[in-house]
């Protein structure tokens, strides 16, 4: 799969759980934990950051293996962004500027991926894998926030990944809105015109029975395919109130 991205022309609770973080397993692996993941990642999200920010429990391993996806993530999503607070990163002295300026390897396999069409245009074909792994553990993060860990991070995949110049296929349109009827399910926004998402149930025919629906900076749209969540009181410690 190749998704063509055209260029432009933490609360009181969540501190108590940082000072005992042994009594936790990673949701990850299910090694102990001894730190705490956020969800989404701070790379993915924008300063000063959310009051609201949620972490699940995690070893230092896990921690610590998805940090260059995540950071090529971020670069993909600055290099194609069309808002400004993305744009202004990939200028001279920008973020992105500098982070590739530091790490010509880096700078190399984003120039690589360059493409040009027949009309012209520039595009980005994005290392598919590298994005994939990182929207579907974010995905699985939030699972874990909302529902709880029953299931395994196995049980998740991409269904659906495309960029903002892309038409949402009619069954995740479908997903949006609460049947029978029209009234569209509302999102959780953890930063606006940042990152938003949500849990709905599929309503076509093969459809899993949940996706994870998410908002990357209004740049990338992704559909996750989810277990359906099983109700366990153990994992209560891990479910936090919605974002608003």
């Amino acid at each position: 799969m190749m998704i063509q991205l055209w260029l432009p022309l933490e609360d009181g609770e969540d501190a108590e759980r940082r000072s005992k973080p042994s009594i936790y397993r990673c949701v990850y692996c299910g090694a102990g934990a001894n730190t705490r993941d956020h969800v989404p990642p701070k790379s993915l999200l924008e300063k000063p950051f959310p009051p609201n920010l949620r972490t699940v429990p995690a070893c230092q391993r896990c921690n610590t293996a998805w940090s260059a996806d995540e950071g090529y993530l971020a670069i993909v999503l600055a290099q194609v962004g069309h808002v400004p607070h993305l744009m202004s990163k990939v200028e001279a002295g920008g973020a992105v500027d500098r982070a590739l300026a530091a790490s010509p390897g880096l700078d190399a396999v984003v120039t690589r991926a360059l493409q040009v069409a027949q009309d012209g245009r520039v595009w980005l074909a994005p290392d598919f894998d590298r994005l994939s792994r990182i929207v579907t553990k974010v995905a699985y993060g939030l699972y874990c926030l909302r529902y709880g860990t029953s299931r395994s991070k196995e049980q998740f995949s991409l269904h659906w990944l495309a960029g903002p110049d892309q038409e949402l296929p009619q069954h995740l349109v479908a997903a949006h809105y609460v049947w029978p009827g029209i009234r569209r399910k509302r999102r959780s926004v953890v930063q606006k015109g940042v990152f938003s998402f949500l849990f709905a149930r599929g309503w076509m025919v093969g459809d899993p029975p949940l996706y994870c629906l998410m908002n990357f900076h209004e740049t990338i749209f992704a559909a996750v395919s989810c277990p359906a969540p099983i109700g366990q009181k153990a994992d209560k410690r891990l479910r936090a109130k919605a974002w608003k």
